[in-house]
């Protein structure tokens, strides 16, 4: 009786609208770390990801807990093929647009020149010529720009947006939730992390973005772009501040980029929830070298996301991330989005932290109408309404049972709930809706249903 009155309750969706919603994100996890699947689970519960999307695999030790490097035929065979199998086995590769990658996996790509676990995942495994990788000139589909001082740069978009444009030749984007290795981060470090990154969801936090100018060549390569930044940021109502000195004692930081080979993140007097911080140097994902301030220093200090090289990058700019990283995230995207628009040759880059952190969507809400009378016997017609003031922006719907879509993305707004189509027992139905615009917003709600013939 008490999970029939559980399964009864009204349900609605209030909070954050996502650009990159969580059932398009899959979950990798290394099966032969038993911490790495737990918290990947624990991250699929904090960020309602569906547990079908959560894929194990096996790697052998030497790739992530002696080493950090994997071959790019042991990727293929290990990590790509079996993901993507899993994936298509159960009816899930048309509506997964990113990867998140738990702890424990190697962070490198052997090869000359190496390129980062998540530079061949964007790739789809398909290795690139050895110098648009070694010269940073290869040029991500997904950048925003611009690659020129006094060029324009693109529209934000989002994911689904870009892949409708791009169809096949659509790349897939992955972060990795933490890196708990040596000179890297405790697993409370990270689960910190990945909450902070859930309670900057739609906050619109009211702290400050600096951009360190200076003589160094690692922030010289980029300050260009800062102007065109702070313009944007402080048009969306944010403040930005370009600095030539480490902002000591700060408070309230809600974005950094740095640029320098040591840092002390320590002395930052707080950051907000859903801070992205990274110093651009040659090292600051290569966790194997001793020397050189490491991304996960951020972490340790209190922010959400951070990014870094995995191998010597020799100071090419197109290889970090841009200073529109946080124009993307002031539009409404999610991180992973925000930094895969402002890194131009994303092959060898490291992301760290939650990729479903949004700190400027907008807040939403909506409801499942339907589902009163439990269990269901016959078909029932179940209808998604979006409510409050941003109702009427609200055009499009997907609904997906037990994490698997059903239905839509289309103008309807009615779900023909037929059981005949589900095992008898407990299943769980997913609404979804949509707001229109190049950065398509969206929000959810859930409720569980069962079955009885």
């Amino acid at each position: 009786m008490r999970s029939l009155m559980l399964i009864m309750a009204p349900v609605f969706a209030a909070g954050s609208a996502f650009a990159l919603g969580p059932h398009e994100l899959a979950i990798i996890a290394n099966r032969n770390s038993p911490r790495s699947v737990e918290l990947a689970r624990e991250y699929s519960a904090l960020r309602r990801v569906p547990e079908i999307n959560i894929v194990e695999v096996a790697l052998p030790e030497a790739t992530w807990q002696t080493g950090l490097e994997i071959t790019a035929e042991d990727f293929g065979a290990l990590i790509w093929e079996p993901v993507t199998r899993t994936l298509s086995e159960r009816g899930l590769d048309r509506q997964i647009l990113a990867w998140a990658y738990s702890i424990d996996f190697p962070t490198r790509v052997r090869g000359t020149p190496p390129m980062s676990i998540q530079g061949l995942t964007f790739l789809r495994n398909r290795l690139p010529a050895s110098e648009l990788v070694d010269k940073g000139t290869y040029v991500s589909p997904l950048f925003a720009g611009p690659d020129e001082q006094n060029h324009l740069p693109f529209a934000t978009q989002s994911l689904d947006a870009q892949a409708a444009w791009l169809g096949p030749d659509m790349p897939l984007p992955s972060m990795m939730l933490g890196f708990a290795g040596a000179q890297g981060n405790s697993l409370e470090d990270i689960r910190a992390a990945l909450q902070r990154g859930v309670a900057a969801d739609g906050a619109r936090p009211d702290g400050v973005v600096y951009f360190l100018a200076g003589e160094d060549l690692r922030a010289k390569i980029r300050q260009w772009l800062f102007p065109v930044a702070v313009a944007e940021l402080q048009a969306a109502g944010i403040r930005a501040l370009l600095t030539n000195g480490f902002p000591d004692g700060a408070d309230g930081v809600i974005g950094i980029l740095a640029g320098a080979a040591v840092v002390d993140p320590r002395r930052i007097g707080s950051y907000r929830p859903g801070c992205a911080a990274d110093h651009l140097t040659s090292f600051g994902a290569a966790f194997d070298m001793p020397d050189q301030t490491k991304v996960t220093a951020w972490i340790a200090a209190g922010a959400t996301v951070t990014a870094g090289v995995v191998t010597e990058p020799f100071s090419r700019w197109p290889k970090f991330p841009n200073a529109r990283l946080f124009s993307h995230a002031a539009a409404g995207c999610t991180w992973l989005e925000s930094y895969f628009q402002s890194i131009r040759c994303p092959l060898q880059i490291l992301l760290l932290g939650d990729p479903l952190c949004a700190p400027w969507a907008p807040k939403d809400s909506i409801r499942i109408v339907g589902l009163d009378k439990q269990p269901i016997r016959t078909a029932v017609t179940v209808r998604v309404e979006p409510v409050g003031a941003s109702a009427a922006y609200y055009g499009r719907y997907a609904f997906l049972v037990d994490g698997r879509l059903a239905a839509g993305p289309a103008r309807e707004a009615l779900f023909r709930l037929d059981p005949a189509r589900y095992a008898p027992g407990p299943h769980r139905l997913r609404a979804v809706a949509y707001r229109s615009g190049s950065v398509r917003m969206q929000v959810f709600a859930e409720q569980s249903f069962e079955v009885s013939r």
